[in-house]
């Protein structure tokens, strides 16, 4: 992913898929430094939601803080998603159901953020 890109989750649910389906699972492996960031809360993700892409925080551990990137400030988006878990979502999903849509794709996003567990289709 492009850092310092501002998208949508539909975007990034789009590009993250196309490359599984092009790449496979160790497409995605080699395109893991990055953080996808919004402003709102972790569970209401629509394909219309916007988001930017940056680089992951880094900590204080003196002060035990986290530190975002100043795009993350620039955009004031804070509400982090690690690319681990976003793909661990799409993953689940595509594997069940290889034509699933975007709409079930995001489904599937924010039921793993609201249940802490996976989909089932």
């Amino acid at each position: 992913m492009n850092l310092n890109t501002v998208c949508t989750i539909g975007d990034v649910i789009r590009a993250r898929r196309d490359l599984w389906l092009g790449g496979g699972s160790d497409a995605l492996a080699r395109d893991l430094d990055w953080f996808l960031y919004t402003e709102g809360t972790e569970d209401d993700y629509r394909m219309d939601t916007p988001c930017i892409i940056a680089d992951p925080p880094d900590y204080d551990d003196e002060r035990e803080l986290e530190l975002f990137p100043a795009f993350c400030d620039k955009h004031r988006m804070y509400s982090e998603l690690m690319p681990e878990t976003l793909d661990d979502v799409l993953l689940s999903a595509l594997e069940q159901k290889r034509d699933a849509s975007e709409e079930e794709l995001i489904y599937a996003l924010n039921y793993y953020a609201e249940m802490d567990a996976f989909f089932q289709f």
